[in-house]
């Protein structure tokens, strides 16, 4: 028969050594900082500088974003779904999963003029959100968003009105 003295003991360390296998095997050994696998290019690039003369840049990469050692990682393995990583510096600072349909500029996809308008305006809407969060200077990009918003088609009218008035009144 089983001496029950031993057995409780066994089953204690047995299950003690299997739960810290466990937890061991399952703690998280992504390295802090930015690890890139592939950085995609035509989007990115300079954001501008804050009050302190850093300067800022902004990336889309696949890989992965660990800011300290007890922060969750931040993956991407889909060039759909990157990293948005800025850099202070050259040193990233943030890392996020954006997708990219929503930054992206595409290259000749778009059904007419106002389209791409509208999605280049989209960009740089979400280009001055993230630059506030790193008080950078946003007035100059604000105001071209101004412009496409309002003012181009104020121009446009000031533009055409007289010419179209011109020919009207012309008598041939």
């Amino acid at each position: 028969m089983v001496n029950a003295k031993y057995t409780i003991p066994a089953l204690i360390v047995v299950f003690g050594g299997g739960l810290a296998y466990w937890v061991i095997s399952n703690r998280d050994t992504t390295p802090v900082g930015l690890t890139i696998v592939k950085r995609i290019d035509n989007v990115g690039g300079y954001l501008g500088e804050d009050a302190d003369s850093n300067q800022y840049e902004m990336s889309f990469v696949t890989g992965t974003w660990k800011a300290t050692d007890s922060s969750l990682p931040v993956v991407s393995v889909s060039e759909d779904a990157p990293i948005l990583v800025v850099f202070k510096n050259g040193e990233p600072v943030k890392g996020e999963i954006v997708k990219l349909d929503e930054w992206k500029l595409g290259e000749d996809n778009y059904e007419d003029e106002s389209q791409a308008q509208e999605f280049f305006l989209n960009q740089m809407k979400m280009q001055v959100k993230l630059m506030k969060e790193f008080d950078i200077d946003t007035s100059t990009l604000e105001e071209q968003i101004d412009f496409m918003e309002n003012g181009a088609t104020a121009e446009a009218e000031s533009i055409f009105g007289p010419t179209m008035t011109l020919q009207s009144h012309f008598v041939w």
